[in-house]
């Protein structure tokens, strides 16, 4: 075994000599087709770019929308699955960035920095920072600038930027997360605290459950929901710090316990995953980065790598869900007290389905008494869960890993298994998983460089669609859509076939490498045969690269003219171990410089009209020859014009008159019971001359105007003074008047009264009362007001017809009213 760690030492040392001595593109042999540069592969992608794509940025796909969802720094995205092109940006600032800073934070982390995008449905459910003050909504899928709910993100988002998170939106809508739940990043928590099901959480402040863990990802798998992380590893404790990989799980029906873990997990287990390589003293890859679940194959693969303080090391180690069984079945790892060992314990009851509502099994997600304590003893089992191999499917040294992706490829010989793995540094691995002989053999089909040389940018996310034959891949500032094939590049059989990579074959017919015809990959006349990893050695024909631009070259004419050249190389690829080298110039000439010179003057054109002024014109173009390739252009005009002369001028046409704007109406002739307005124009604009037509119409229109009835006033006088009107021997007749008016008038001040009532009675000479006057009846007519006399007067005809007749004159009014209603007048 001493001699198997040694030679892992030495290659791993060997390595890094590399790395520092040579220059990353030197270290590989040129030849080899793999290695795909920067500058290669920006010409067979698609880049999206914006400054907010900073920190953890969250990518999910929507196939059923065809877009891509990005969650970045202050802002949600949906880009185009085709091409990354932007389909709508939505602003999501922070709340109150000031209190960030004023709580000591930085100011480039006091932002809204998206950690949790989940798709459910038509609705995403996304959680930011909010400057260490978490929230969460619900946005449209189709809409991303409709916030349709906001709550709480404690407990689903963390507070700071650079703490791991994951979280996922079961079928029935409930969310589970994995994240620090206080700003201190004290109380690390994986919780179920959204959806119809009751609220439950891992135990508070417990090391047992949770110890300072970073989380990875999360599944649902069948009835359990399956948590990755790395922790410091608690049963190692005594003996210094360790980081232990994870996977925790716990049963969708779990609803805490009744008295104990009421809003606790009483199904939470967690065991360790082991990846490592086999020996007496095992080589152990103990921190786990990022895992894929499969499906298809219900495999679970995950990227294990050496701590950061040591040498660089990365493994991947595939898992099925028997391996994760065998482990939560077994038996427990418990430890009594701080200072006893950590002992492995029966497990009586093992929990091999989560139970449904209502069972008296250990972990019901309804039970009470005994099974309750024991689910709050033991929370870790005794077994690790092991890979499928006894070695990892693959590792390698001075290298860490950091992404992971698995497609899943129909070939001409069956299924092939292509592993995409993304590198610290910004590299993308493609590898194969090759089947002989009950071995698992991986092969390197393409290293894709995804940053330019000198550059280290992580990837900080990565997505696979199928559908799409892509893999999306976020870095700093950008987003790349990487095609997972580039067959293309190989231009025969030969190059086609040798390259070993499952998406390629040649097509006889087109005579082209490329995907199967129509997806399938048992065409007669499509070729495949992959057998072994690529062959690197064989034959290769040398073939063009790209023409450069054109630029000006030392290649001169003979009158000193200057000329365009471009060139290529025979490095696409170049020809190796015996290949045809590439056949053609590899320079082209042309574009020699020529300069313009003008035609002759064309014939002068007709006058531009027949009389007044006019011109005539004539031109000429620079096309003697025309110029080109940078050759100087023409001097002078292209076009004269001249004054025609002897035109005579021409008759002055008739002006018609035109009427001006209308004026403004007029001041309404009465404020109700209907009035006049009026407007008036004038033939001015302009008006008639050189016998024109005058303006046909009116020069004055009218309209009704405050057509309402008039308000009813109604006016009254007092009653006049006590007036004689008739003297007469023994006595006198006073009378009094009172005029009433009604009229329907704009203002009650245009009321003419007129006499409507009056009052009359009788003196006698030396008495001092007057008979009581009595009302003589209301008149409208002067006429009327003379033909009536009250009963007072009639009463006083009786008794004093002699006085009456004897004296009445009726000359007088009040006399005349009297002679009238006595008779006499």
């Amino acid at each position: 075994m001493s001699g198997t760690v040694t030679n892992i030492l030495l290659v791993i040392i060997c390595g890094c000599l590399c790395s520092v001595f040579c220059d990353e593109e030197l270290c590989h042999d040129p030849s080899d087709f793999r290695r795909i540069s920067y500058n290669d592969l920006m010409s067979q992608v698609n880049v999206f770019q914006h400054n907010d794509i900073e920190g953890y940025v969250q990518l999910t796909l929507d196939d059923e929308r065809n877009q891509l969802l990005l969650g970045a720094r202050d802002s949600l995205f949906r880009l185009s699955l085709d091409d990354i092109s932007q389909i709508e940006m939505a602003r999501w600032m922070p709340s109150d960035p000031q209190t960030c800073m004023f709580k000591g934070q930085a100011k480039d982390d006091c932002h809204n920095f998206v950690r949790v995008l989940l798709l459910h449905e038509d609705m995403v459910f996304t959680c930011g920072t909010n400057a260490f003050n978490p929230i969460c909504q619900w946005r449209l899928a189709d809409n991303l600038s409709e916030v349709n709910q906001s709550i709480d993100g404690r407990a689903k988002s963390p507070f700071n930027p650079y703490h791991n998170a994951t979280a996922l939106i079961t079928k029935n809508g409930d969310l589970y997360t994995a994240t620090v739940v206080d700003f201190a990043a004290t109380d690390p928590s994986i919780s179920r605290n959204l959806g119809p099901s009751k609220h439950l959480r891992t135990v508070r402040s417990n090391s047992k459950w949770l110890n300072e863990p970073n989380f990875i990802s999360t599944y649902e798998i069948e009835g359990f929901i399956y948590f990755f992380f790395r922790e410091t590893a608690v049963e190692f404790i005594n003996c210094g710090k360790k980081i232990y990989s994870r996977v925790a799980r716990v049963c969708k029906s779990d609803n805490g316990g009744k008295f104990l873990l009421e809003d606790n997990w009483t199904s939470f287990l967690k065991a360790r995953m082991n990846c490592s390589i086999p020996g007496d003293f095992p080589f152990y890859y103990d921190e786990l980065q990022s895992t894929y679940y499969s499906e298809q194959e219900e495999l679970i693969y995950a990227i294990f790598t050496t701590p950061p303080n040591s040498i660089a090391g990365s493994a991947v180690c595939v898992y099925n869900m028997t391996a994760f069984q065998t482990a939560f079945t077994g038996s427990f790892k418990y430890q009594e007290n701080a200072k006893s060992a950590w002992m492995k314990h029966d497990n009586s009851k093992p929990m091999e389905r989560c139970p449904s509502h209502g069972s008296n099994s250990k972990r019901s997600p309804e039970m009470d008494g005994e099974p309750l304590v024991l689910a709050q003893q033991y929370q870790l089992m005794n077994l690790a869960v092991q890979p499928v191999d006894q070695e990892p499917l693959i590792h390698n040294d001075n290298e860490r890993w950091t992404h992971i992706v698995v497609d899943h490829v129909i070939g001409k010989q069956g299924l092939h298994d292509v592993i995409f793995l993304a590198t610290e540094d910004g590299k993308i691995l493609k590898k194969m998983r090759l089947k002989e002989d009950y071995m698992n053999i991986t092969c390197l089909i393409e290293e894709i460089k995804i940053v330019p040389n000198g550059e280290k940018r992580p990837v900080k996310a990565m997505k696979l669609s199928p559908d799409k034959g892509a893999i999306y891949i976020s870095t700093n500032k950008k987003i790349i859509k990487i095609p997972v094939n580039r067959c293309s590049r190989f231009t025969d059989e030969d190059a086609c076939v040798y390259a070993m990579d499952p998406y390629c074959g040649w097509n006889r017919l087109s005579r082209t490498c490329g995907p199967p015809p129509e997806g399938n990959p048992h065409a007669q006349n499509w070729i495949q045969f992959i057998s072994s990893c690529p062959n690197i050695k064989y034959p290769v024909n040398g073939n063009w690269s790209s023409w450069s631009d054109w630029d000006k070259c030392q290649h001169v004419t003979s009158d000193g003219e200057e000329c365009m050249c471009r060139s290529r190389q025979c490095n696409n690829p170049s020809p190796l171990y015996g290949g045809r080298p590439c056949s053609g110039p590899s320079v082209e000439v042309s574009n020699c410089t020529v300069h313009g010179q003008w035609t002759e003057w064309s014939s002068w054109s007709s006058c531009s009209q027949s009389c007044g002024f006019a011109i005539k014109q004539r031109s000429r173009h620079c096309g003697n020859p025309t110029p080109k390739y940078g050759g100087r252009g023409c001097m002078g005009e292209n076009e004269e014009e001249q004054y025609c002369e002897n035109v005579p001028s021409c008759p002055v046409p008739p002006v018609n008159g035109i009427w001006s704007m209308w004026s403004g109406w007029s001041q309404c002739t009465a404020k109700c019971n209907g009035g006049i307005q009026t407007r008036r124009r004038a033939c001015d604009n302009p008006p008639p001359s050189y016998a024109g037509v005058p303006c046909i119409g009116n020069l004055k229109d009218w309209r009704m105007c405050n057509a309402q009835t008039c308000k009813e006033y109604a006016k009254k006088t007092k009653w006049t003074p006590w007036i004689q009107t008739n003297r007469t021997r023994g006595g006198y007749i006073e009378q009094r008047f009172s005029f009433t008016c009604r009229a329907s008038v704009p203002d009650e001040n245009m009321i003419k009264s007129d006499f409507a009532k009056s009052q009359a009675r009788v003196c006698i000479d030396g008495k001092k009362e007057c008979y009581k006057p009595k009302d003589l009846r209301s008149t409208i007519s002067s006429m009327d007001a003379y033909s009536a006399v009250d009963r007072v007067l009639k009463k006083y005809c009786r008794f004093r017809r002699k006085l009456f007749k004897k004296y009445c004159s009726c000359r007088t009014l009040g006399v005349f009213l009297v002679c009238q209603k006595c008779g006499y007048g």
